[in-house]
């Protein structure tokens, strides 16, 4: 391409004089008129504002202030209103309820007042019904170790259920095939754990002896089980570690890698502050008093130790035989072989054991100062209500108080409460409460308004609703190490959601190293936690509540580590 380029003088490269840019055109291409043109702007240059070379560039012999001038750019250099907004929307949808408080979220709420006006304080001391210590224990242990076969006996002893139905279910057994299954289905009571004779879920019970209340758990020994277990633990302040005492079964059980030591991590990892082992089916063992020591002495040394953290003075053991009843509530003082034993029965020892959770006069203030926590273990819609059942892990609640459900951030008036299936005016911690909400009240209605690990507590609690924390994690033996970014299944209490590492912050113990790339087997580190699948998970940190801040992770059907809740994103 050939391009020919020419200087061209017309009056379009001569500068305007008007205010406005102005093109003016030669029609006639006189070379007079347009040298003419040129000395009238010449002349008149001091009138004329200096234009710029720029393309584009608007011209102007305004003459505004600096101030105004400067305002103007500030004005449009900031976001505008629309900017701020879509912004705004974007954080929203990014973070989700990360930053959720509870007190943010019902702010602005109007709290109910109690339906009843109690002296709570009054009557926490002077009620003959609160005078009795409240326990809660729950019965874990390896599978086949006679958990439900104990439970059953344990109520039928105290008379909680009477001779009638256990003769029933006897006979029942006995045309299944499995006479001596007769008390675990006393607590087993569907075709599946019946048919299978493994207990697959956890079942709670409420009891009363002379001295204490009980709420009985009995939870599922089998590995496949495990998270029900982990539901039933979180529940209760005391475990009953039901160990088979038969030669052979006991090292099954414990010593190649049974549930026995699972159990007793996840027990101590959930806050459980005392352990007694039962020594079941000693009688096979013709209560052999070598062997109850051989075991106490196997237990302590591994309940001890650096991988379950007791101590010698919160483990107890009690030898028993659950089918036969011997020691549990009552002593056969006719067994000869048994005179070495001078301890107590299982039941004298469930009512005299001392637990930090039990009410007496110089906690009834600490009990009423403590925020409410109830994590949600069922729930179930009837007749226009929504009934939602768990223990109290915190706390006092009244019929009337308005409570906050998170995740949902569910704001509800208590309208009734109910503890062993009787209506009362108030519930307080360690009782497992029912309680109910009109359906009206449910901002959104449907099946997932409640689900089991849904957390109650009450307007201005520290509870958060997060989907990225820091933990304290301290790690068990591991086949492989633990990765940032590995899934795993995390369970906060009886609350389980999909996570993984997203970052390593620091090395708490062990051989540090500059550079973090994953964690094995015995150490302890800072990390940070991220909830997957779009799900996020209500806590407290440590600090705030000691069941609600802390964490148990599982990978591949393993329980991998445990942590607290020291700090959320």
């Amino acid at each position: 391409i050939a391009i020919s380029l020419k200087l061209d003088n017309s009056i379009l490269l001569i500068h305007p004089r008007t205010k406005l840019s102005t093109f003016l055109f030669d029609t006639n291409n006189s070379i007079k008129r347009r040298l003419q043109y040129k000395q009238h702007i010449e002349e008149n240059r001091a009138k004329r504002v200096k234009a710029e070379n720029s393309l584009f560039h608007t011209l102007t012999n305004i003459n505004l202030p600096l101030e105004k001038i400067t305002k103007a750019k500030q004005a449009f250099s900031s976001p505008s209103p629309d900017d701020k907004i879509l912004e705004a929307q974007k954080q929203a949808f990014e973070q989700g309820l990360s930053n959720l408080r509870i007190s943010q979220a019902s702010s602005g709420v109007k709290i109910s007042k109690p339906a009843k006006n109690i002296d709570l304080k009054k009557e926490l001391s002077t009620n003959s019904k609160y005078s009795k210590q409240h326990k809660s224990f729950v019965v874990i242990g390896h599978v086949d170790a006679g958990k439900s076969t104990l439970m059953g006996r344990i109520l039928f002893d105290y008379g909680i259920v009477d001779a009638k139905t256990v003769n029933k279910l006897v006979r029942e057994a006995e045309r299944a095939g499995k006479g001596s299954f007769a008390l675990a289905w006393i607590m087993d009571q569907t075709s599946e754990e019946r048919s299978h004779g493994v207990t697959v879920d956890i079942c709670a019970t409420d009891f009363e002896t002379a001295t204490t209340r009980f709420t009985a758990i009995d939870a599922p020994g089998h590995k496949d089980f495990v998270p029900q277990m982990i539901g039933g633990v979180s529940q209760a302040d005391l475990a009953l570690l039901v160990v088979d005492s038969i030669n052979g079964e006991f090292e099954a059980g414990f010593a190649m890698d049974g549930q026995t030591k699972e159990h007793t991590i996840l027990a101590k990892s959930l806050g459980i502050e005392r352990i007694c082992v039962a020594v079941n089916k000693m009688d096979k063992e013709n209560w052999s008093e070598d062997r109850f020591e051989s075991i106490k002495s196997q237990l302590t040394e591994y309940l001890t130790s650096d991988e379950v953290q007791f101590e010698a003075g919160q483990i107890d053991f009690v030898p028993i035989s659950g089918l036969s009843g011997n020691n549990v509530v009552k002593r056969d003082d006719s067994i000869d072989d048994f005179k070495w034993y001078k301890g107590p029965t299982l039941g004298e020892y469930l009512e005299t054991v001392k637990l930090s959770s039990s009410i007496n006069s110089d906690s009834v203030s600490q009990l009423l100062s403590e925020d409410f926590f109830v994590p949600v273990h069922d729930s179930h819609k009837d007749k226009g209500e929504y009934k939602i059942s768990g223990k109290i892990s915190s706390g006092v609640i009244q019929v009337g108080e308005t409570i906050v459900a998170a995740p949902s951030e569910e704001v509800l008036q208590v309208q009734s409460l109910r503890v062993a299936r009787k209506q009362v005016d108030f519930a307080i911690r360690g009782e497992l409460v029912e309680m109910s909400f009109k359906a009206s009240q449910v901002t959104n209605d449907s099946t997932e308004t409640f689900r089991i690990g849904d957390l109650i507590s009450k307007v201005g609690s520290p509870a958060r609703t997060v989907k990225k924390f820091e933990v304290s994690l301290h790690l068990f033996n591991m086949d492989k190490p633990l990765l940032v970014g590995m899934p795993f299944v995390l369970f906060r209490n009886n609350c389980q959601v999909p996570a993984r590492i997203s970052k390593l912050i620091e090395i708490t113990s062990g051989k540090k190293k500059k550079k973090l790339l994953h964690l094995v087997s015995k150490q302890t580190a800072i990390v940070e936690i991220e909830v997957q699948d779009g799900s996020s998970i209500p806590l407290t940190k440590y600090s705030d509540n000691k069941v609600l801040g802390r964490i148990v992770i599982r990978r591949e059907g393993v329980t991998i580590g445990a942590g607290t809740v020291v700090g959320f994103q």
